[in-house]
């Protein structure tokens, strides 16, 4: 199974009974603690609740990723970014953009809301969250219950493993969870944009 399937995965696409199932699976491990390598909208993740200072260590040392870089974080709705963004530091312009471009292929870096795990922001005082429009992974954080970070399943410098057999050659001893289903087909990254500014980052 490829990480891209040949049409992207319509937002209104009904999730099968097998997809739920699993998806039931991987979000039963996420509230565990557990971390689990997950379809993203172009390529496979690491996954783990944001919460969960233990399992964001193990995705930092899995992949031995720089603890500077920080983690993009993944939501469902926007009463889950409450939980990691500074909702009252954003001007009510920063307000509007993000509910006019959420959910969607979008990257949004906000204010951080204190307390927050350091190694999801990195060097920063900003949080990147993304209100997906992937269905697949909009139903795995409801089902988990909560915001999860999300990074590339890969070693760092590495390019990141495109078939469901290389995961489970690289992982399997690793992660305790992987999610075998497609992603959603996108062949770029998402854009990103600077929450206070509205400046680009990525386009």
């Amino acid at each position: 199974m490829s990480t891209q399937s040949q049409q992207i995965i319509s937002p209104e696409e009904p999730l099968s009974e097998q997809t739920l199932a699993r998806l039931d699976g991987a979000a039963a491990v996420l509230r565990k603690g557990g971390v689990i390598v997950c379809p993203t909208e172009g390529i496979y993740g690491l996954s783990a609740m944001a919460d969960n200072k233990e399992a964001i260590e193990r995705i930092i040392a899995i992949k031995k990723r720089n603890e500077s870089k920080g983690l993009i974080v993944v939501i469902s709705d926007m009463e889950m970014l409450n939980a990691v963004a500074d909702i009252d530091a954003l001007d009510p312009g920063a307000r509007v953009m993000a509910e006019q471009l959420w959910p969607g292929h979008v990257t949004i870096v906000l204010p951080v809301k204190a307390g927050i795990n350091p190694l999801i922001t990195g060097e920063h005082d900003t949080v990147a969250v993304r209100l997906t429009a992937f269905p697949l992974l909009r139903e795995l954080c409801r089902r988990a219950g909560g915001a999860i970070v999300s990074t590339s399943a890969n070693i760092s410098g590495q390019s990141p493993l495109s078939t469901v057999e290389e995961l489970h050659d690289a992982f399997d001893d690793l992660v305790d969870y992987v999610l075998e289903e497609p992603c959603q087909g996108r062949n770029r990254p998402s854009l990103v944009i600077e929450g206070r500014s509205g400046n680009i980052l990525r386009s």
